[in-house]
């Protein structure tokens, strides 16, 4: 039985093959000792092999030869059954012919070729390797094979420095030393092999390097953190120099690669001793320090002076205005949250549009939104404009009316839903006023000149209520207006609502 220590990689045919014919192929296993047809005696033997080429492949991390033999094209090859290849060190693979060759050559008169992967490769390695077809010639006569004799490249050959065993020793290794030189310290950083635990550092006393040191670096196997190697020196030693990194691959161990290119990144010079005479040479820049400091003592003292007059002239907070400019506010959200009661439809867009024109506020009513209160409910557009909205006022009535004009009767039967609106946010927003730090955001707001007492609910009672126009002042200053704003907003609204209540909405 034929052992299979070797499998087949792969086979070349240089042309086409002839239709309905069987082509042969090779089965390649390892036979150890000598081969049985040596047993026999052979009327007719195949002629030796026309020629041999050899390379090495790299293969998922394993380096082998690549072994190429193409037969001769002359009648004996229908003899041939088999073709072994021996290495000296690794023994020998014999690969026999499925087919008996119907053909000296293949198709456009191309020669018979093969190949085999196989045999491992080391680096710096003399390898031998003979190939001769089977059966064999018989005693007596001449035994033909072709020898060939070849030696492998280092690591840094890029047909071996992929392979693992050189990996291993470092091929594809970058240190990345980085040299700082400092006052009797010497620092080296390097980037550690995942392959290597151990290394050490080359110094020299010159560039001839007439006595050298090696300083052993402590590292730790897989570390892919930088190490950082601080070399501490005395005065006889304050002139050493890098040589050379010596890593201690185990695959290579004191053979290995040894780096000697680096990078400066600091170079620090020995500051010089303080001489006896520098107190005398000195003396000339100590009384030009003392002009410096004497200059800017009485600039501080100027400049101070200059403010002080300012202040008493024309007054802090005017002096304040040259070095603080008032920068714009930014514009606050309002949502307005309104009763439905008779009276009182006709001043909520009014109120609405005296909030966005004089005071510059984004205002936020259910008026304006009614197709987006239709699409997702009236809870979930409480909720989306309480996280939008700065404050939230709800405008209720200080005095319940029993009649109505045409116009307001007219509003109440548009706007069914307002009174269920004011009744949801009521309850909705009334758990935020049982923090204070929640309770400022809402206000009441009211406004009847007749009637000053306000009607309103139970829950509102806690939130801060404002009386319009009488108010005016105080419900600007804290919805965060200036002076100028307030008296511009209470000038407006007066002629607005006061003078001419019976305005159309």
């Amino acid at each position: 039985m034929k052992p299979a220590a070797w499998v087949l990689l792969g086979w070349v045919l240089s042309g086409k093959s002839f239709q309905g014919e069987a082509q042969p192929h090779i089965e390649c296993y390892e036979e150890d000792g000598p081969h049985p047809e040596l047993e026999q005696e052979h009327k007719f033997t195949p002629a030796d092999l026309f020629n041999i080429s050899i390379k090495i492949v790299e293969i998922q991390g394993m380096c082998n030869f690549n072994i190429t033999w193409i037969l001769n094209a002359d009648a004996s090859i229908k003899y041939l059954k088999a073709t072994k290849i021996c290495e000296f060190n690794q023994g020998c693979i014999r690969c026999d012919y499925s087919e008996a060759f119907q053909r000296q050559t293949m198709s456009e008169h191309q020669k018979w070729q093969f190949n085999f992967v196989g045999f491992s490769v080391e680096e710096n390695t003399n390898y031998f390797i003979d190939a001769y077809n089977l059966p064999p010639a018989n005693i007596d006569e001449d035994h033909s094979k072709i020898q060939k004799q070849l030696t492998s490249p280092d690591c840094e050959d890029n047909s071996l420095k992929y392979c693992q065993n050189c990996i291993e020793k470092g091929s594809l290794w970058d240190p990345n030393i980085t040299i700082c030189n400092r006052k009797f310290e010497l620092e080296v950083n390097f980037t550690p092999s995942n392959f290597c635990s151990k290394y050490k550092i080359h110094l020299c006393d010159s560039h001839k390097c007439d006595n050298s040191i090696l300083h052993v670096v402590p590292t730790t196997k897989g570390n892919s953190i930088r190490v950082s190697e601080k070399i501490r020196m005395n005065d006889q030693e304050r002139n050493v120099i890098f040589k050379e990194l010596i890593p201690y691959f185990p695959g290579c161990q004191n053979d290995c690669k040894r780096y000697s290119y680096y990078q400066t990144v600091c170079n620090e010079e020995p500051i010089p001793e303080p001489k006896a005479t520098a107190s005398i040479v000195n003396k000339p820049d100590m009384k030009k320090t003392y002009a410096g400091i004497s200059i800017t003592l009485l600039l501080i003292v100027c400049i101070v002076a200059a403010v002080l007059y300012f202040k008493s002239k024309h007054g802090l907070a005017r002096n304040l205005a040259h070095f603080y400019p008032i920068t714009a506010q930014k514009p606050i959200t309002i949502l307005v949250v309104y009763s439905q009661e008779a009276c009182l439809q006709h001043t909520v867009l009014n109120f609405a549009d005296f909030l966005q024109e004089y005071c510059h506020c984004n205002v936020i009513i259910d008026l304006w939104q009614k197709r987006r209160i239709a699409e997702i409910g009236p809870v979930q557009w409480l909720a989306t404009q309480k996280g939008i909205a700065d404050k939230v006022i709800f405008l209720c009535p200080t005095y319940s009316s029993a009649l109505c004009d045409s116009t307001c009767k007219s509003i109440i039967e548009n706007q069914k839903n307002s009174e269920c609106m004011f009744t949801l946010a009521l309850h909705f927003f009334c758990s935020d006023w049982k923090m204070d730090s929640s309770l400022c955001k809402y206000m009441v707001v009211s406004f009847n000149e007749t009637h000053p007492d306000p009607v309103l609910p139970s829950p509102l009672s806690i939130c801060p209520n404002y009386f319009l126009m009488k108010d005016i002042d105080s419900f600007c200053r804290d919805l965060s207006f200036s002076q100028s704003q307030r008296y511009k907003a209470a000038k407006k609204w007066t002629w607005k609502f006061k003078i001419r209540p019976g305005l159309q909405l």
